[in-house]
Order: structure tokens, then C-alpha cells, then sequence
């Protein structure tokens, strides 16, 4: 059965990750379209990923800020 938001945040804070850029960065990658390093570099987008659960993030989302048409 799928999750319902909606009805989990009616009871209490749904916890989501943070600034998968500034992580980006901060792990060393240049920042020049980060939407890429998904397939260049999945192990250190995944090991940002498992930083935020490690921290508490309940909701982790996907690397795709700058995946649009226009950029």
C-alpha cells in the first residue's frame, strides 16, 4: 500500500533531505551540472544520499534540480 502524505503530516514532521549541490561541492566534485553526476558519479550522489538517512531524513530525493530543457 502506498504512502499517503498527506495523511502522514497531518500527525506529525516528515523529515526530508537537504542541498544535494552544496553536498556536491563540498565532497570535492566541481559544480558545473550536477544533474549529470548521477550517472558519472553514483557512488559519491549515493553516499550524500545515506548521509542524509544517517542524519534523519525519512524522504530522499532525487538529484535532478537542474534536469530540465532549458538548462
Amino acid at each position: 500500500m502506498p504512502l499517503n502524505i498527506t495523511e502522514i503530516t497531518k500527525n506529525r514532521i516528515l523529515l526530508f533531505d537537504g542541498a544535494m549541490g552544496t553536498m556536491l561541492q563540498k565532497s570535492g566534485l566541481p559544480d558545473a551540472l550536477p544533474e549529470t553526476y548521477n550517472l558519472t558519479h553514483p557512488n559519491a550522489v549515493t553516499a550524500i544520499h545515506k548521509q542524509y538517512v544517517a542524519a534523519g531524513a525519512e524522504v530522499v530525493t532525487a538529484n535532478t534540480f537542474q534536469a530540465n530543457t532549458v538548462k
